[in-house]
């Protein structure tokens, strides 16, 4: 079953603990239309019950059928469903949108349609207009809806809905879709209402069943009039039970005393239900919480204040019926939280670290819904020593980095009138030095605005540039270029003649350890497809292999459509253990973006999604991560992944260029290992491995060997060589030779 199924399709319970606890999710109100009392809705049309399903007597045009969320749970998250049986063609869930200046009376309906579309094999989500007239469309599907038997599910947080297309027991996904409010032209509405519903054509065949309302309701610490001692720590609690170094059941509990303000708590947590760490928690009920949800599958940040639960950032894990280490680190205002699903110890990556605004020191805590902890461990926290780095690492949309001859070379768009491309070197991955401009644009067919995602291959000898551009009638296509150095400049071999004679972007090249070459594309058809395609390089010329063009990744998940619509692009490969890692920007540029992947046996395919995308994510420090590009560290021991961002949260341009480390790790359940990203980070990390950043000559040993190489290196007047840039300044000079003199004084 897909991670989003069990996130959104699972049962729904009351869940009532053994002390007064307030339950994540409360049926509201449901019905599986046993009988024909309509009295909790307001009816638009011939709506009847037959058979135990809700179908559609005799009219013309589309039938509503609306619900109003009660006072008691105005404003709180919830959740749609309903079964959706038989259907040829037009029918979903409504979602009320409120706002001022909408028609008193709506003709349709004043908010948002989530529907399967006229030839019953498209989803999409629709919009009403401020007079409750049909809208249009904001984002629809391509024909990938197979199954006449499905389900419908739309959960609301805050301001972003997400509606996913199932097989009723939700073991199949057709399409998933997340809109965020105010996204498309279209949406003319303040917020998300508290109105719900379904809609019907009359025309088309079809009947609703198992109609759903879910509230979502913040938890709430109890008062704690227990006492509970654990490893020598002392917490007040309420509804757990303590056996030996153990304490389980369904409760709360917090120490009785506030922490200092940089400390580490760890625990060895079994989940059950939903698990809090809490952590700089006052009186009030106000503080921080990590809470892995095993049901859902989702590990999240919250800052609580107010009683308000406020995300700080939440990502998909797997998570097992074991024990895990559990942790939360404070450092310098600094939160570090580790849930390590995949048992890996000192190696395990965080899963947020975050900078926090409005930290203070106070009290650590847990909370247990039939879970256990063991093994309480408190201990100070401890800062990062040596040499790091803090994203970003330099500015620029769609990098693309090659490492040479010792050099890293990063290439991307300016905005300079005909100068395109330009080049940045560095020695470690961060430290870059703006240098050459690399490509300029020549008249022709396409205009020197329209260039962009600059990717550079090094092969037999020559350097290759894949770039798209536009032409007069705004269609892209991709080119080739070629030049004899890193630097340029890049000239066409026949004229800007491209690839294909059809539109596409990207462009991405992989050398195969059998020694042929492939090429990722993206092309159109109701949104960005990835392609992959055998090529020929020679002599400066590209060609394609007849008959080896294949399309492998398709947006159909949730993390890939938004309302600017269904984009998955950017495919760019690493082969790792017999397997075929394709990473893969999901989203679009201008949303929350994302990177995800998925992996093959054949380089061709069938490539299979990761069961829990996106692998790099949006939280509340950074935006618009995506577009990423394997590297290895300067020393090779190490895999990168280097991406842009969003200037800030709430700005797209300039977008920034960023690093973070990537690790495969072993799958608990068997199979491939997993693609983990140490990421993305917005705190100091450590500078990529490179042993021989003062070791020179490579003779395992720093001393002045090293330093008289370098000096005799800097008598021949050399080109540039980042393997020689020890002080990382962007030049070779008698300055590392300096750099390395004082290393060995140290």
């Amino acid at each position: 079953m897909r991670k989003v199924m069990r996130f959104l399709l699972t049962s729904i319970l009351f869940v009532m603990l053994t002390v007064t606890l307030h339950a994540k999710e409360v049926v509201v109100y449901e019905n599986d239309f046993s009988s024909d009392d309509f009295s909790a809705f307001t009816k638009k049309g011939s709506w009847q019950v037959t058979d135990g399903m809700l179908s559609l007597g005799n009219g013309s045009g589309s039938a509503f059928l609306t619900y109003a969320i009660p006072e008691e749970y105005a404003g709180m998250n919830f959740q749609v469903d309903v079964d959706f049986f038989g259907h040829t063609s037009t029918g979903g869930i409504l979602i009320g949108g409120t706002g001022d200046g909408l028609a008193a009376t709506a003709p349709e309906f004043l908010g948002y349609d989530c529907f399967i579309g006229t030839n019953g094999k498209k989803a999409a989500l629709g919009c009403y207009n401020a007079q409750g007239v049909w809208s249009g469309n904001i984002v629809a599907s391509s024909d990938v809806v197979t199954a006449k038997d499905i389900h419908l599910s739309v959960r609301v947080v805050d301001n972003e809905l997400t509606y996913t297309v199932t097989s009723p027991d939700g073991t199949t996904q057709y399409y998933g879709v997340t809109y965020e409010h105010g996204t498309s032209t279209k949406d003319v509405y303040d917020a998300f209402g508290g109105t719900i519903g379904l809609r019907k054509f009359y025309s088309d065949r079809g009947t609703f069943d198992n109609f759903r309302l879910t509230v979502f309701v913040d938890d709430v610490l109890p008062t704690m009039n227990e006492k509970v001692e654990l490893d020598g720590v002392s917490f007040n609690a309420v509804g757990l039970q303590k056996s030996g170094s153990a304490v389980s059941g369904s409760g709360a509990m917090l120490t009785t005393a506030s922490m200092q303000e940089n400390f580490t708590a760890e625990v060895m947590l079994t989940p059950v239900g939903v698990s809090k760490l809490f952590f700089g928690m006052d009186d009030s009920g106000n503080g921080y919480a990590f809470e892995i949800h095993k049901k859902d599958e989702t590990v999240a940040l919250y800052q609580i204040k107010d009683g308000k639960y406020i995300c700080l950032g939440r990502k998909n894990a797997p998570i097992g019926d074991g024990s895990y280490l559990a942790s939360v680190s404070v450092y310098e205002n600094v939160a570090t939280a580790i849930f390590d699903t995949f048992s890996q110890g000192e190696d395990a990556f965080f899963t947020f670290e975050l900078k926090l605004k409005e930290y203070t020191a106070g009290k650590f805590g847990v909370w247990l819904e039939g879970g256990k902890i063991e093994t309480l461990s408190i201990m100070d926290s401890q800062g990062k020593t040596g040499d790091t780095y803090t994203n970003p690492v330099n500015t620029g949309a769609d990098p693309d980095v090659l490492f040479y001859d010792g050099t890293y070379y990063l290439y991307h768009r300016i905005s300079n009138g005909n100068n395109i491309f330009r080049v940045y070197t560095s020695p470690d991955l961060v430290h870059w030095l703006p240098r050459d401009i690399v490509f300029t644009h020549k008249p022709g067919e396409y205009t020197a605005s329209s260039y962009m995602s600059p990717n550079v291959f090094y092969y037999d000898g020559l350097f290759y540039l894949f770039y798209a551009a536009k032409n007069a009638s705004g269609s892209n296509r991709i080119f080739c270029a070629y030049s004899e150095s890193p630097y340029g400049p890049f000239e066409h071999k026949n004229g800007q003649v491209p690839l294909h004679n059809v539109p596409e972007i990207g462009g991405h090249p992989y050398l195969d350890e059998s020694g042929k070459v492939y090429m990722s594309y993206v092309r159109f058809d109701n949104g960005n497809h990835i392609y992959l395609e055998e090529v020929t390089l020679k002599d400066g010329v590209f060609s394609a292999v007849p008959g080896t063009l294949r399309k492998v990744v398709s947006p159909t998940t949730e993390y890939e459509n938004d309302g600017y619509g269904n984009i998955s692009e950017g495919g760019v490969l690493y082969k790792h253990n017999g397997y075929y890692y394709m990473i893969y920007a999901s989203g679009h540029y201008k949303g929350h973006y994302g990177e995800a992947y998925a992996i093959a046996e054949n380089i061709l395919g069938p490539y299979t999604k990761y069961e829990y995308n996106e692998i790099l994510t949006y939280n509340s420090a950074i935006n618009g991560v995506g577009d990423g590009v394997y590297v290895k560290s300067p020393d090779g021991t190490e895999l990168y992944m280097v991406y842009h961002k969003h200037v800030s949260n709430s700005i797209v341009e300039p977008r920034q260029t960023c690093i973070d480390k990537v690790q495969f790790v072993k799958d608990p359940n068997g199979g491939p290992d997993i693609l983990t990203v140490n990421g993305p980070s917005t705190t100091s990390q450590y500078l990529p491995s490179n042993i021989y950043r003062y070791d020179v000559n490579r003779d395992g040993k720093t001393n002045l060997l090293d330093a008289f190489y370098l000096i005799k290196r800097q008598a021949t007047s050399p080109e540039y060589c980042g393997s020689y840039d020890v002080d990382a300044n962007g030049r070779e000079n008698y300055m590392d030779a300096v750099a390395i003199m004082k290393k060995i004084a140290e």
